[in-house]
């Protein structure tokens, strides 16, 4: 009898976001991470998932094309202990764009599926948004662990969780108080974010680590309005889709103003929409993710 196949060790957690978006080439098109980011319960991070996909689907595009928009759908939960392998279709080749669908799987199931748009630079008209009211620089701001050390134990479960990604991101709220405890209904979030440690200087690990910021705190956004189910231990979130699309990124590892607002909550689902802008508040991404909220029910 032919011994089974063992299955390969556990991704070591990664120390930097460097390391996050590096992958190993298995075959022509196929990928395989080679650090996993532990998320809550011992899931992976979304924004891993989509890091980590964008990063695969460049390599199959022709270098002249940069990848403007993406969409995914988180199927199941991903498992740390395990890598996930990158499965990339070369959907289209066309006079100016280029599609890819990249599907990740963990032991044979895919856990996420991702359809990628990649466009060759051309001229055109152009206008953007601005950011809503006089934002604070990132400098006159406290970082997570200085709030963490302020607030103490007045913040809800699960917030402490935040200082173990400092070695990977930075964040500095624009409105501490009312970011880390939720006090009353806030209409929007505002926060910089940005990479703990130096990037490479290629564009494509730049606009991955873009990819992989813009999946924190999404979910939650849609609670802002409902401070008392934010402080809750009995409430289920998990993101559910996400939707991207980059106009000028920037570098990962400079500071980015995220503004994130909740247009809608019901039927146990929540969307929110974001928009990143650079130092001199000018506008490199948007961002849409829907998300499951569930309220658990210990009675039944």
């Amino acid at each position: 009898m032919a011994n089974p196949i063992s299955p390969p060790p556990a991704p070591p957690a990664p120390k930097c976001l460097r390391e996050v978006l590096e992958l190993e080439q298995l075959d022509t098109n196929l990928f395989r991470s080679q650090v996993n980011q532990i998320n809550v319960n011992r899931t992976l991070f979304g924004g891993q998932i989509l890091g980590q996909g964008l990063m695969a689907a460049t390599q199959t595009v022709a270098p002249d094309r940069v990848c403007h928009s993406l969409h995914g759908y988180f199927l199941l939960a991903g498992a740390s202990d395990i890598p996930v392998i990158y499965d990339v279709e070369l959907t289209r080749d066309g006079g100016s764009f280029s599609t890819r669908r990249v599907v990740a799987r963990q032991r044979s199931r895919p856990i996420f599926h991702m359809e990628l748009s990649f466009h060759r630079q051309e001229a055109g008209l152009q206008h953007d948004v601005s950011v809503s009211g006089d934002v604070p620089d990132p400098e006159d701001l406290m970082d997570v662990r200085q709030l963490l050390e302020k607030f103490g134990d007045r913040l809800p479960k699960g917030a402490s969780a935040l200082a173990s990604q400092e070695a990977i991101i930075e964040l500095k709220p624009v409105n501490p108080e009312m970011f880390m405890l939720r006090k009353q209904s806030m209409q929007r979030a505002q926060y910089w974010i940005r990479a703990a440690s130096p990037l490479p200087d290629d564009p494509l690990t730049h606009l991955a680590g873009l990819a992989y910021l813009s999946d924190y705190f999404l979910v939650s956004t849609a609670l802002l309005k409902h401070p008392a189910a934010m402080m809750s231990k009995d409430v289920m979130m998990a993101s559910l889709d996400h939707a991207m699309w980059f106009h000028s990124p920037p570098r990962a590892d400079e500071w980015i103003l995220v503004e994130a607002v909740s247009p809608f909550a019901g039927g146990a689902r929540g969307l929110t929409r974001a928009e990143m802008f650079n130092r001199d508040r000018k506008l490199v991404a948007s961002m849409a993710q829907e998300g499951l909220i569930r309220l658990i029910d210990k009675q039944g």
